[in-house]
């Protein structure tokens, strides 16, 4: 365990008596350390590895659940919003919600591309390809260009397309069991966006992966990754995407908790009403038409393994053991887990901003699609 982390543990074990403040301190001191490392675009030194091993389980006991919404079933207690706003890397609160005190007045207009040029727009795709690969030293421009993206209809707030691969079932049936995975909603979690290129490199139609009819979307806050130097955790409106869902708790809760519980942290900023955002309208869509059985979100840096909805939960996928956090309002194991009843599952890697190791990469894939070929049917066709 390295000393950030260990400092962290023992701020999050003492919060009830240490307060806030020194979780509020090891984050600047991440920060700066964050400021201090190379640009994203540049190779880290091959001596590198991920980030050190999960809090101790028994660490992250010690609060009580914060989850607004009706609890689930697990084996931890969730783990408290003021200690998850430790990770990094942080960046400076956007203007956009500089006045912490209350949400913004008027919701984020939409951006749906309806009616416009769909080959126009595919044209965009190689952009934001040539962006990406400038900017994630794991994924470079061809990685990108060659998944051959499709432009799905929706916009980012500042215009970007928001792009799907999808993989059919190697047999052409129509009854298929659907998996929708997602990196990136969060920007400044690279790994999150790296690993579903790498696993996309990775898929085989002739092995078991093969069965399922995917659909991949790699980067649902490009915004947040590529506006200006620094990649930030929320999207162009200074919005905290996994706070915006339609859960059914939002309208009563999202506003109260995200002041009361996390400080008004611009960082988890709600947005103005429940889907104010273009790109979580976006997710949501992409929920409605394509019907998911299973939904797999991709985060860091938090080296877990969570889960909400039905079904059974997979015990570990590769090095991340299973902890469920609990949900939050707007979140999206709260809005498709809980209120839409679709098994949600978590990967929380270990580091926002180093990659895990190629074996453990193969392995979580493994892992994964083995889960849903078990497990994940399995629990379905029990409901």
């Amino acid at each position: 365990m390295t000393f950030s982390r260990l400092v962290k543990a023992l701020c999050i074990a003492a919060l009830p008596l240490a307060g806030a403040g020194c979780v509020d301190k090891v984050a600047e001191e991440e920060a700066a350390a964050a400021l201090a490392t190379p640009e994203p675009n540049t190779p880290a030194p091959a001596a590198q590895s991920p980030d050190a091993a999960p809090l101790p389980q028994q660490v992250a006991l010690v609060e009580a659940p914060v989850a607004v919404a009706p609890p689930i079933a697990s084996t931890s207690a969730a783990i408290p919003e003021a200690a998850l706003v430790a990770s990094g890397p942080l960046e400076t609160a956007p203007s956009q919600v500089a006045d912490t005190s209350a949400p913004a007045s008027t919701a984020a207009p939409s951006h749906a591309a309806s009616g416009r040029d769909q080959h126009a727009w595919q044209a965009g795709v190689d952009v934001l390809c040539e962006q990406i690969g400038n900017k994630l030293s794991s994924v470079s421009i061809e990685d990108c260009v060659e998944q051959q993206l499709i432009f799905d209809g929706g916009l980012s707030v500042h215009q970007r397309p928001l792009v799907i691969k999808e993989h059919h079932p190697a047999d052409g049936s129509n009854g298929d069991f659907r998996v929708l995975i997602m990196g990136g909603m969060h920007g400044d979690e690279y790994s999150s966006i790296s690993i579903l290129f790498k696993w996309l490199a990775l898929f085989s139609p002739d092995s078991a992966e093969g069965a399922f009819h995917w659909r991949f979307a790699p980067l649902v806050n490009p915004d947040g990754l590529l506006d200006g130097g620094q990649a930030k955790r929320q999207n162009a409106n200074g919005v905290d995407l996994n706070r915006n869902f339609p859960s059914h708790d939002w309208n009563d809760t999202a506003a109260r908790y995200w002041q009361d519980s996390t400080g008004s942290n611009p960082r988890r900023f709600p947005g103005a009403s429940a889907a104010s955002e273009p790109e979580v309208q976006w997710v949501v869509k992409q929920i409605e038409e394509f019907h998911p059985d299973v939904i797999v979100s991709v985060h860091a840096p938090y080296h877990l393994l969570d889960f909400d909805g039905p079904a059974e939960a997979p015990a570990k996928i590769g090095e991340l053991y299973l902890h469920q956090l609990g949900v939050y309002p707007g979140s999206l194991g709260n809005f498709a887990g809980l209120n839409r009843q679709i098994p949600v599952v978590t990967l929380e890697l270990p580091s926002a901003g180093i990659m895990p190791p190629a074996e453990q990469i193969d392995l979580m894939w493994k892992d994964l699609v083995a889960w849903l070929d078990r497990e994940g049917r399995k629990g379905l066709t029990q409901l």
